[in-house]
């Protein structure tokens, strides 16, 4: 059983001074895809649920097992994301940058700043369903600055996001993607189950929990372009 982890950043309109805005999905857009996806016999899963499979356990799923992850906690997903979700009954996992909650994108310094969801709104959107992780403390890339720097920022950011969300996370995104052999030994030794990358392919069984890869639907991503995708992956890719 193949898993499909889908990435997205910003579900909104595109403004006309973005940066980059392969960011964006628009918000019909993402309905489409998400209708598309249930057409094409998906149904969304948690993390923990796949890791549950990954360790031995039974797939009890009739259907094709996708994650929805958000990167950043922009408040654009509570917006546009979530109802769209919920009215299909589907959840997602956002990954949060611990350091910037209830901020904005700091460390983009030339790209549009916008709103991150705050604490309270995270709690409650928590009790509503929706799964978070980490995105490090102050989403800087780990395979680029000193290991003791990498290692605060997935520790401090597990132990900050455990004191919001009253867990600690299990599962982290890597900033810009940005990860290496070393990176990955450091998320397992700072508590996580899992990481995630991009990388644009799917998931199998074996596949290193630690880079655990998703697939981006980028702007200009026709509903046809997706499915090419999907099924190439699902039935061509050695992953």
């Amino acid at each position: 059983m193949k898993l499909t982890i889908l990435m997205y950043h910003k579900i909104d309109e595109v403004p006309p001074d973005a940066r980059y805005p392969g960011n964006y999905v628009s918000p019909d857009q993402f309905a489409q895809q998400l209708d598309a996806l249930l057409e094409w016999g998906y149904q969304t899963i948690t993390f923990e649920e796949w890791l549950r499979y990954r360790s031995g356990g039974s797939w009890r799923f009739r259907a094709r097992p996708v994650i929805i992850t958000f990167d950043d906690g922009y408040t654009c997903f509570d917006r546009n994301a979530w109802p769209a979700l919920r009215q299909r009954d589907m959840t997602a996992t956002v990954f949060l940058v611990a350091g910037q909650i209830g901020g904005t994108n700091a460390w983009d310094s030339d790209e549009r700043q916008e709103p991150l969801l705050d604490a309270k709104r995270i709690r409650e959107l928590q009790n509503e369903g929706v799964r978070f992780g980490s995105h490090s403390l102050t989403h800087v890339p780990l395979a680029r600055v000193p290991e003791r720097h990498a290692m605060r920022e997935l520790s401090e950011s597990r132990s900050q996001l455990g004191d919001l969300l009253d867990a600690p996370p299990d599962v982290f995104a890597f900033p810009f993607s940005n990860q290496s052999a070393d990176v990955r030994r450091l998320a397992r030794e700072a508590g996580y189950l899992a990481a995630v990358r991009g990388g644009g392919r799917m998931n199998a069984r074996r596949t290193d929990p630690y880079g655990l890869r998703r697939i981006k639907p980028e702007p200009d991503m026709t509903i046809a372009r997706l499915r090419r995708v999907l099924f190439f992956e699902r039935y061509f890719s050695l992953s």
